[in-house]
Parts: structure tokens; C-alpha cells; sequence
């Protein structure tokens, strides 16, 4: 460790964060301004971090690791040359980045992402957001998941014994699941509940676990939940419901329900044309349970249907249709995530490591939407990536 420590000194002749202090913003400070407010030193106490040795360095550990999650390097050579030569991160052999990645407890970055959407700038900004929403005043929450493919094969080490594995994950196994549940009423959207599964896990089982993270966000206490139908299950809808939690989802079109009352028929046009929608007030199958049905019907007689809780003298139907529509901005999130950031090319081969790595990269995520929130630029997350990637060393008056 001493050879280590006294190669990082040799090897890092720039300067160091607080020696930048005095200098103007750049691009690079401004990208962690926000990872500032979060203790990442008592994080790393309770994770054990740095007990055998006082220069843990899990601070700038965790820069190199968001800045690898938007700026993705082909080898761990490549990180460590970057490190080197990029501002507000101190040089890690690649070494050292592989073994401290896979060696250390990734539930620790977990609770810095979760530190971090807790902080009252991302508290500020969802509530600045979603006041530009017309007519919708709660919050909105979708919740879906993606499978993340594997370019290697990931090893799952005994719980007993470390050195042990009991199974690797090989690329063509389906690679890992990521459930998610993140605000999407505005612009910037955030993760707000995470859960990594096995690539073969069905979508319902980790419903309730997202769910329950939502419910920690104090500005999140009675939002309105959309999601698709791989989510379909009439026991919780039941469930929701009893507990007065809203919610908007797609129904399928043999689904067993009878209709109660028709609450209204009308006809709604707009840029795609002019369709038929029916309002109406249903018990679902046996559950014994009544819920709102929202029919969309097309000229060519092709229909939608929505199942919610939300009370019609509160949301028309125009309203209910607009607010699952809200959902593809979670699909944009994954979409996002697989193009712009290392979500699928994990450069470590255990499980710890590659949960580690993706916490980072949600980290580096997030960072990233605070960066284009306070420096709006055109063209939405693919120009915020070029500019942190291109101009990372560089004042941000020089590219405004």
C-alpha cells in the first residue's frame, strides 16, 4: 500500500481540489458541486471503509467512478491515465481501482446515491419542475425495468467464504435486471428506488421494494404511480387502493370486469386526431373492488384502456391519459443509460464490483442532470455528456 500511495503522489503533479479552490468554476467542479453536499467520509465509517488504513481515498474513489459512468474508458489503463490528467480527481492505478472496486462494500455507494437525491437541491428542483406541469399538482412516479446485458461473466462469491464462488453469470444468461422507480413529472428525471436482479426475475416481485423507497422523500408523500402492464396483479391494485395510493396503468383488453356506470362519452381531437373516449366506473373481475376505466378508441377501432383510482371530479380523462403518458420518461431514462453511460460494460467480474459500478453510474447520472439543470444547454443529456467528456478541464465561461 505504501508503493501505491507513494506512486499516486509522484504521478499526480496537478493540483489538488482545494488547491483549485480559488480558480473559477469549471466544467469538472461544477459536475461535483452537488456530490459535495453529501458526507461521504461518514458514509465510508459506516462501511467500514478505512479501517485498516487512514488514506482510503473513498472520496475520490467515488469521482473516478461517477466520472467513469458518463465518460466510460475501454480498459482500466485508460481510466488511470485519465485520472491523471483530468481536473478534481486524483490519479488511481488501475490496480488499485480494480481492487478497491471489487473489495469494497457497494451498499456504501448505494447510500451516497440515496444521500444525494435527498439533498435540498434535488429537493428544490422537483418541486420548481413540477410546477410546470399545468392542471397536475402531485407528484408523479413511474416505475419499470430493463434488462442490462454483460460483456463478461460476473462471479457470485459465497456468503461465508469470499474466496469461494458458487455461480458466475455468463453474458448469454440474461445478464441483470434493473427495477427502477423514478419521478417523471419534468424535464430532469431522477431514480428514486433501485433493485438489481437476476436478468430472468419477473418484473412484480420487486414492486413493493420500490415502492417503499419512494415513501422516504418527504416531498414525495402521496404521488401518482404509472406503470405498464407487466406490473398487472389485481391483489395490489386492491391493495393501492385501500391504502388511498393513486395510480394509472394499462388494462388488458380481455381483462374480466364488469361495467357499473357509464360516467360519460365524449370525443376528444387534437393533433392526432379525433377519438372516442369513454369515462366509466367498474368492478374488476372478482376482486369486489370499484375503479375508474378509461376507454381510448381511434378511427380505426383500435382501443386503450387505463385503469386508475384517480377521482374524475379531480382528473378529467384527457388529464388521466396525460399523466401515464408521463411513464416514457422512465423507458427515456434506460434508453439514456445504455447509450450514454457504462451500464452494460462493467470492467469488473464480481458481483460487489459490478454493483458498485453501477451505483457510481447512477451517481454519474444524476450529477449529470444537476450539471445541464444549473448550465441549461441545447440539446438535452447527449450535449450535457459531450460538453463533460470534451471540456471537462476547462472554465465554463469558455464554452457558454
Amino acid at each position: 500500500m505504501a508503493s501505491t500511495i507513494e506512486s499516486q503522489t509522484r504521478r499526480s503533479p496537478k493540483p489538488t481540489v482545494s488547491d483549485e479552490s480559488h480558480r473559477s468554476p469549471t466544467t469538472a467542479s461544477e459536475f461535483y458541486s452537488l456530490l459535495d453536499a453529501v458526507d461521504s467520509e461518514f458514509i465510508a465509517e459506516q462501511f467500514d471503509i478505512g479501517v485498516y488504513n487512514e488514506k482510503h481515498d473513498f472520496d475520490n474513489h467515488l469521482r473516478i467512478g461517477a466520472f467513469e459512468g458518463i465518460n466510460p474508458s475501454d480498459s482500466l489503463a485508460e481510466l488511470a491515465e485519465k485520472t491523471d490528467t483530468h481536473d478534481q480527481m486524483a490519479y488511481m492505478a488501475a490496480s488499485t481501482f480494480s481492487r478497491w472496486t471489487n473489495d469494497r462494500d457497494y451498499r456504501a455507494v448505494v447510500h451516497v446515491l440515496f444521500e444525494l437525491l435527498h439533498t435540498p437541491q434535488l429537493y428544490h428542483q422537483r418541486g420548481v419542475q413540477r410546477k410546470r406541469l399545468e392542471r397536475i399538482d402531485r407528484a408523479i412516479v413511474a416505475t419499470d425495468a430493463t434488462n442490462l446485458t454483460l460483456t463478461r461473466s460476473v462471479a457470485i462469491p459465497s456468503e461465508i467464504h469470499d474466496s469461494e464462488v458458487l455461480h458466475e453469470i455468463q453474458p448469454a444468461d440474461g445478464g441483470l435486471k434493473l427495477n427502477l422507480a423514478a419521478r417523471v413529472d419534468g424535464e430532469y428525471k431522477h431514480p428514486l428506488g433501485v433493485t438489481v436482479t437476476a436478468g430472468d426475475t419477473r418484473e412484480p416481485t420487486q414492486f413493493d421494494h420500490l415502492q417503499s423507497d419512494v415513501k422516504v422523500f418527504a416531498d414525495l408523500d402521496s404521488p401518482i404511480r404509472v406503470f405498464d402492464r407487466g406490473y398487472l396483479d389485481y391483489d395490489r391494485f386492491c391493495t393501492m387502493k385501500r391504502r388511498d395510493e393513486d395510480f394509472v396503468t394499462l388494462l388488458r383488453s380481455d381483462a374480466r370486469l364488469d361495467v357499473l356506470e357509464r360516467v360519460q362519452d365524449v370525443e376528444v381531437t387534437d393533433e392526432v386526431g379525433t377519438r372516442s373516449v369513454s369515462d366509466q366506473r367498474i368492478e374488476l373481475a372478482e376482486t369486489g373492488e370499484e375503479f375508474r376505466r378509461i376507454v381510448v378508441g381511434d378511427a380505426e377501432g383500435e382501443e386503450i384502456q387505463y385503469l386508475t383510482t384517480l377521482s374524475p371530479a379531480e382528473y378529467d380523462p384527457v388529464d388521466v391519459v396525460r399523466i401515464y403518458t408521463l411513464r416514457t420518461l422512465i423507458e427515456i431514462l434506460f434508453r439514456e443509460l445504455k447509450q450514454y453511460t457504462n451500464v452494460e460494460n462493467f470492467h469488473s467480474q464480481s458481483l460487489n464490483g459490478v454493483l458498485f459500478e453501477l451505483f457510481c453510474t447512477l451517481i454519474g447520472y444524476v450529477l449529470m442532470e444537476w450539471f445541464r439543470r444549473c448550465h441549461p444547454l441545447r440539446g438535452g443529456v447527449p450535449e450535457a455528456i459531450r460538453k463533460l467528456r470534451t471540456r471537462w478541464n476547462q472554465s465554463l465561461p469558455s464554452y457558454g
